[in-house]
C-alpha cells in the first residue's frame, strides 16, 4: 500500500511540474496567443473591491461586448462597446473619458496599458505593447477607467 500512495504521489508531482513548465514558458514563445476571452462588467459585489491587485469601480457596469487577446510577446488587444455604469444617476452612460488595460498574471498586476479614448456610450479600443514577466501564468485582463483616484477596473475577463 505504501509504494502505491508513492506512485501516486511521484505521478502527481510530474505532472504538476509538467504543467507549471508549460505554463511558465508561454510568455516566452514569440507570438503564441496566450488569452483570448470576452469581458464581462463588474458586478456589485465587486465594487470597490481589490482584485488581483486591482482596484474595482465604485459601482457596477455592465457591457454589450468586450474581447481581450494577449501575446506572449506583450501584444494586446481590447475592446468594448457599451460598457455603461448598471447603476447611480449616470446608469447607461460612462463619465470616465479615458480608460487602461491592466493585465494581472499569477494573482497580481504586472502590467499596464497606456490610456486610450473612452467615449460616453462605453466604446473603446486599443491595440498595445506591454512588458510580461518571463512566465505569466493564469491571465486575466482587466478594462479600467482613469479615474480621480487612479486606475479603477470596470470589466474582467474570465467570468
Amino acid at each position: 500500500m505504501p509504494k502505491t500512495r508513492s506512485l501516486r504521489i511521484a505521478l502527481l508531482a510530474g505532472a504538476l511540474t509538467a504543467a507549471l513548465a508549460v505554463g511558465s514558458t508561454v510568455a516566452s514563445d514569440g507570438h503564441r496567443k496566450v488569452l483570448d476571452a470576452t469581458l464581462a462588467g463588474i458586478p456589485t459585489s465587486m465594487t470597490g473591491q481589490t482584485f488581483m491587485g486591482a482596484v474595482g469601480g465604485g459601482l457596477p457596469w455592465r457591457i454589450d461586448s468586450g474581447r481581450a487577446k494577449l501575446s506572449s510577446d506583450g501584444r494586446l488587444a481590447v475592446e468594448v462597446e457599451g460598457l455603461v455604469l448598471a447603476a447611480g444617476a449616470k446608469e447607461g452612460t460612462n463619465p470616465v473619458p479615458t480608460g487602461r488595460a491592466l493585465v494581472a498574471c499569477g494573482g497580481m498586476v504586472v502590467a499596464m496599458s497606456d490610456s486610450v479614448p473612452f467615449s460616453p456610450e462605453g466604446n473603446a479600443e486599443m491595440d498595445a505593447q506591454v512588458s510580461l514577466p518571463a512566465s505569466c501564468l493564469a491571465p486575466v485582463i482587466f478594462f479600467a477607467g482613469d479615474t480621480g483616484a487612479g486606475a479603477r477596473w470596470f470589466a474582467v475577463t474570465g467570468f
